[in-house]
Formats: structure tokens, C-alpha cells, sequence
């Protein structure tokens, strides 16, 4: 076996130094590589972020407040007074929609009690908008109302209102006392559609002029105006759909759309219906993504899909997937496509305002 030989301490010196000096060289060219790669790769996953398309409601409050706020739902207590004379809308199942803490008849503090421990468990400490948000919430008489909106107010955490309602539940008294409130207050009203063969379909029992003037009335009281649209009513068209949002970004009033995909639940007359036509949920991705451009670049978007979708309830349609998948679709989808908000409108979106 040959005898192994060890460099001495002077050449094992020296070729130390050798690789040192070659590795300054080297080392410092991959830190900067591997710097610029992951830089690159930051800056690639940061520009397809979905605020940077679309004028999301994460992104309104924090220009708004410049802090992380959340709703709280709330009720009134009161049924819809639509449901109990006309039987409702078409669509509706009131179980889909109210929280179990809500469905007790409970007091506004006692909603708070329950609801506020879970929203700080999962959201950490944010601060609250009392957020009246089933039924028909502007529905009572006035001293009633004025007590509910009082109580969800007087929490120390809650620096706001949100309100929604039906175009034929609001007055000028009840609009008189929205407006006396010394904080944000937000009106929401279930528009829907502007084709007022839809609304008779759906069972509205009320028309889209009924609606238009409710808006106006609402605007011109000071409130910020928010309007919910269902995406996929029977026998309209994607021009219809069309139709609706341009005419909701023509309007100078309103602020805010929720978008709603429709929805079949059980124990709703649209289940009773036969052969009543539905989008999956790649379908109203779609279709969404080639409205959003026709919608106003600064009117805040508070809901892209139906919320709350439990299989269950449902009667017909598959929903693969959840909200946050659905919402990655569709910011690929604008990504792809390169679509964004108002771009086929005056008011271009434009995400810069927001994020730095």
C-alpha cells in the first residue's frame, strides 16, 4: 500500500488561499445572481397579484382607513317583509345566507359576543364595520331601526356602516338617519339586473326604475352606494350582463357592485323550475373576466362570487374547488388574457394608488 502523502502546512496554506481567492470571485457573481433571481421572481408573483387588475374591497379599506378592517354581519331580526307577502325572490333560501348567530333572535351585543371572538381569532386585531347584512335591513319602523344601527355603533371597535337593503324599503326618513351618522355609512341595494323581464323572473316585485331612483335618492343623501348583481339569470345573454354593468359604471352614484354568480339552492321556486340553465363556476370566471373591463375602474368591486356556497344546499350545479381557488382562476384568467378594470371606460383602474 503506497504511503499517503500530506501536503505541508505551507502548500495546504497556500492552496487554501488559492480557493479563497478563487471563491471571492465566484461567490459574490452567484449571491448576485441568486439575489436578482429571486428579486425577479418576487416582482413576477407581486405584478400578478388580482388587486393589481381589479379595485378589490381588501384594497378600498386600506386606503380608506390604512388599517386592516372587517365586517361584521349582523340582523335586525326582522324578516324580509318581501318574503312574507309576495313569497320572495325565486332565488332565495334564507338559511344559505344568515349566520347561525344571527338566526337566534339575538340582541346586537349578543351578535357581537359571538361573532367578534371568531373574527379576531382568524383575522388578528382589526378593527370592525357593523355590517346589517340579510333580510331587508332599512325593513321596521324608524325608532326600531335607530335603535339597532345605535347599538352596532356604540362598540368601541366599530368605525363603520354598512347597510343592505331593497330598492322599495328605502325613504327619506330612514335615509335622514343613515345620514346623521358621524362615520362612513354604506348603503347596499339589490339591483340585480337592469332588464326588468329579469326581475320579474327572479320575483323582485320591484322595477329597475324603482331602483335607479333609489339609487339617486340614496347618493344624494351623502351615503357611498353599493349595488349586488346576479351574473346568470335565465335568459340572459353575456350583452345582457353587459348591458347591466355599463349602465352600472354610467352611473355617478354608485361606488361599489358585488358580483354574485346564480345559485340554485334547495327549498327555493328556481329548484321547483325544470330545465333552468346554469353557469359552472369556469363559466362565470369567463364571463367575468371580459366584464370587468367594462366596469369603472374606480367603483370598488366587494364581491366577485356568490359567498358561503355550502354543497349541501345546493340543488343543482357542481362547484369544484373554493372561493380562493376561484379567485386564482380568475386572476389568471385577467393575466392571461391581460384584462383589467375600466379599460373599456373613461376611468381607467389604476393599482399604483394603492400599492407602492
Amino acid at each position: 500500500m503506497p504511503k499517503q502523502e500530506f501536503p505541508s502546512p505551507q502548500k495546504q496554506i497556500a492552496n487554501e488561499q488559492l480557493w479563497f481567492n478563487t471563491k471571492k470571485v465566484i461567490l459574490p457573481s452567484i449571491l448576485l445572481l441568486t439575489t436578482n433571481t429571486i428579486n425577479n421572481f418576487v416582482i413576477s408573483v407581486m405584478e400578478e397579484r388580482l388587486e393589481y387588475r381589479v379595485y378589490t374591497y381588501s384594497a378600498y379599506l386600506l386606503k380608506r382607513f390604512g388599517k386592516k378592517v372587517f365586517r361584521v354581519g349582523l340582523s335586525t331580526g326582522k324578516t324580509c317583509p318581501h318574503r312574507i307577502e309576495n313569497g320572495g325572490c325565486v332565488f332565495c333560501n334564507p338559511h344559505t345566507f344568515t349566520g347561525e348567530y344571527q338566526s337566534k333572535d339575538l340582541s346586537i351585543k349578543d351578535q357581537y359576543n359571538d361573532a367578534i371572538p371568531r373574527i379576531k381569532k382568524a383575522c388578528g386585531d382589526v378593527q370592525l364595520l357593523a355590517y346589517f347584512q340579510d333580510e331587508t335591513s332599512t325593513y321596521g319602523d324608524i325608532e326600531f331601526l335607530k335603535s339597532k344601527y345605535n347599538q352596532a355603533l356604540s362598540h368601541p371597535e366599530v368605525i363603520g356602516l354598512v347597510v343592505s337593503t331593497r330598492a322599495d324599503y328605502i325613504d327619506e326618513k330612514v335615509l335622514k338617519l343613515l345620514a346623521s351618522y358621524k362615520v362612513p355609512v354604506t348603503i347596499e341595494i339589490g339591483l340585480q339586473s337592469i332588464h326588468n323581464r329579469s326581475l320579474e323572473f327572479l320575483n323582485r316585485c320591484h322595477t329597475f326604475q324603482q331602483t335607479e331612483r333609489a339609487i339617486k335618492m340614496c347618493g344624494n343623501a351623502g351615503l357611498t352606494v353599493g349595488v349586488h348583481l346576479i351574473m346568470g339569470i335565465p335568459g340572459e345573454t353575456f350583452d345582457d350582463m353587459l348591458q347591466t354593468v355599463k349602465w352600472v359604471s354610467s352611473d355617478k352614484y354608485i361606488k361599489q357592485v358585488k358580483f354574485h354568480n346564480l345559485v340554485i339552492y334547495k327549498n327555493t321556486k328556481l329548484a321547483e323550475m325544470n330545465n333552468i340553465p346554469i353557469y359552472t363556476i369556469d363559466e362565470h370566471i369567463r364571463n367575468l373576466g371580459n366584464l370587468i373591463p367594462y366596469l369603472r375602474g374606480d367603483i370598488v368591486v366587494t364581491r366577485l362570487f356568490t359567498s358561503n356556497i355550502r354543497r349541501s344546499q345546493i340543488a343543482i350545479g357542481k362547484y369544484e374547488g373554493n372561493k380562493t381557488k376561484w379567485m386564482n382562476y380568475l386572476r389568471k384568467y385577467l393575466y392571461k388574457h391581460d384584462l383589467n378594470q375600466g379599460d373599456e371606460t373613461d376611468v381607467k383602474y389604476d393599482c399604483r394608488k394603492f400599492y407602492k
